[in-house]
């Protein structure tokens, strides 16, 4: 009777094996396509009963994953989420130089190819200065090249804008990982006080880690109970005994003033108090922004603070040097037709700045035609040397009295004025050495030094542009020069020449500037930072492909395997259950008897 028992139990007992191990194999076919989901076993043991054998039982069911190679795993899942950002960005402001970009559609227009063309026109303007179509093309050029500076500039601050919020979205998605970490290692450690498998909540688990680290270089250790602590690479707790969130201020509208070390962007802080608008309070937590390294997150805090911005310098050098070099060799010529007032670009003067000099300068009035209605010389320096000593001289001269108008605007602006509106106003010559808290050396024309005939205005890549009068009317463009006889300067002369040269200065003036090589330089930099950004996004997605790919064959759900475990399985149930069966005939047969 004791051996029927015992018999009787050995197979029950192995009937309920065989349930959770088919159940095991079941889900593990049913999860197969699921992400992250690993092999689970269920493991058995043998009893034993005065050192017989007892039958087996389940005693847990595990995914046996090596923990190596999920750290190996997380740290590749951070490397290539940094480098596939960096090459996203990097792809972006290619597509904004224009040739630059993987998209076959490209127009292949570029800052290069654009002052490429304006010094075309240029040489063809000065085989014949007096083309109006030529000072047309040649403006449009002027303003096609300051327009591509402005649209770069733009889409730069754009990008910024953009990473700063993929960075207040990463702060969100990092928090939302971590509070959902904390609540599965709460589950998981519930689960292993009473018994029970944690093989799918620590799945659940591992997933969300790979998420986190997509975003921010972590590591982390398996503490005695099953929960998980989690720390930045630099050792900064994440997550131990309760999450410790990150936190950063959206900025929303970025200019190229704007800078995280000036103080107007937002560094990402954990543990930081929050205002009333869940913005990090200033002074509060901890400063993470310098140690991020890895992770889409510390590609986007290095593009918004310092790839960007780099940038922006660059194309800032640009436009100041076109505007410096164009703006010489324009100030140093007149137009075929003067404008009525010559309002000086530099701001900020006042009447008692020292204003230094030599040589001679002529102011020259003209009407319609560009002939001369009256025209003076003058000695500099003036007598005081400063801007009122010029203001007062101009205004001195008998033979302009009345006929032009010098003065200085509220923006500290020198002005000279036809009084006429049918005149125009035009002056040449006069070397400045300083004016106001600016020295040049050598010496500049005094236009120059002020500002009165400038071609481009702004003050970088943001803002550079064609005059405005000059945009409206490209034949005020300065193609032409003086003429200092005395025949020209009198009344009803010809003080205004065509002359190629000084359309040749432009050209020239374009050349020497450098311009066109830091244009150059900027775009072969660029692509090569965007090609080697692809080959890095691509080496490091191949090493995480690699990894995971492991990962997925040691651990992955083989489905031939688990169907032929299945039937191996089921054969082993129907055997078992053959067992009870006979001993239970055998018991009846035994009843039988007995009765």
């Amino acid at each position: 009777m004791s051996s029927l028992n015992t018999a009787l139990s050995i197979a029950s007992g192995s009937l309920q094996a065989l349930q959770t191990q088919l159940s095991t194999s079941s889900s593990n076919v049913s999860n197969a396509d699921v992400d992250g989901y690993t092999k689970k076993s269920a493991n058995k043991t043998s009893l034993a009963t005065r050192s017989e054998g007892a039958g087996v039982y389940v005693t847990s069911v595990t995914s046996n994953v090596d923990p190596w190679l999920l750290k190996s795993i997380y740290g590749a899942t951070s490397t290539s989420g940094a480098s596939a950002t960096l090459a996203d960005y990097y792809e972006e402001v290619g597509s904004s130089l224009g040739a630059l970009s993987s998209d076959s559609s490209s127009s292949g227009d570029n800052l290069s190819s654009e002052l490429t063309t304006l010094a075309a026109t240029l040489t063809k303007l000065a085989a014949s200065p007096t083309s109006t179509a030529l000072k047309t093309s040649t403006v449009q050029n002027v303003e096609q090249f300051t327009s591509s500076l402005r649209t770069t500039s733009s889409a730069v601050q754009s990008m910024r804008e953009e990473a700063d919020t993929a960075i207040a979205n990463a702060v969100d998605s990092i928090n939302s990982d971590l509070q959902a970490i904390d609540k599965l290692n709460k589950s998981i450690v519930r689960a292993t006080a009473v018994g029970s498998s944690t093989a799918t909540l620590e799945d659940q688990r591992a997933n969300l880690v790979a998420d986190l680290s997509s975003r921010i270089g972590v590591t982390s250790f398996t503490k005695n109970d099953g929960s998980l602590a989690i720390y930045t690479a630099g050792g900064t707790p994440l997550l131990d005994a309760s999450v410790h969130a990150l936190s950063f201020r959206h900025s929303g509208t970025i200019g190229a003033a704007s800078t995280y070390s000036g103080g107007q962007l937002s560094g990402v802080y954990v543990d930081a108090t929050l205002d009333a608008n869940g913005d990090p309070v200033s002074g509060t937590g901890i400063n993470l922004t310098s140690k991020i390294d890895t992770g889409s997150l510390s590609s986007l805090i290095a593009m918004r603070d310092s790839v960007l911005p780099g940038m922006q310098t660059q194309l800032d050098a640009i436009a100041t040097s076109f505007k410096s070099a164009i703006n010489s060799a324009h100030n140093t010529g007149t137009a075929a037709t003067q404008p009525n007032k010559l309002t000086g670009s530099v701001t900020g003067l006042a009447l008692g700045n020292a204003l230094t000099g030599s040589g001679n300068l002529t102011v020259a009035v003209t009407n319609q035609s560009g002939t001369t209605v009256a025209a003076a010389t003058i000695a500099l320096p003036t007598t005081p040397a400063t801007v009122q000593g010029l203001r007062d001289t101009i205004n001195g001269i008998p033979a302009l009295t009345g006929l032009v108008t010098a003065s200085v605007d509220a923006s500290g602006r020198f002005v000279l004025t036809a009084t006429s509106a049918s005149n125009g106003v035009a002056l040449s010559g006069g070397s400045v050495t300083a004016v106001g808290g600016t020295s040049y050396s050598p010496g500049v024309s005094l236009s120059s030094a002020l500002g009165l005939n400038d071609l481009v205005t702004g003050t970088g890549a943001g803002d550079i542009a064609v005059r405005s009068d000059i945009l409206a009317k490209p034949t005020l463009l300065a193609t032409e020069t003086f003429s200092t006889a005395a025949a020209a300067m009198t009344a009803g002369g010809t003080i205004i020449v065509s002359s190629d040269a000084q359309i040749q200065s432009l050209a020239t003036a374009l050349d020497s500037s450098g311009v066109a090589s830091s244009s150059a330089d900027l775009i072969s930099q660029v692509a090569s930072d965007m090609t080697a950004s692809k080959a890095r996004a691509s080496a490091d997605e191949t090493s995480l492909t690699t990894l995971t790919s492991s990962f997925s064959s040691k651990y992955g759900v083989n489905v031939d395997e688990e169907t032929a475990n299945i039937q191996a399985l089921s054969q082993s149930y129907a055997a078992s259950a053959q067992v009870v069966s006979t001993v239970k005939s055998m018991f009846e047969n035994l009843l039988s008897a007995v009765k």
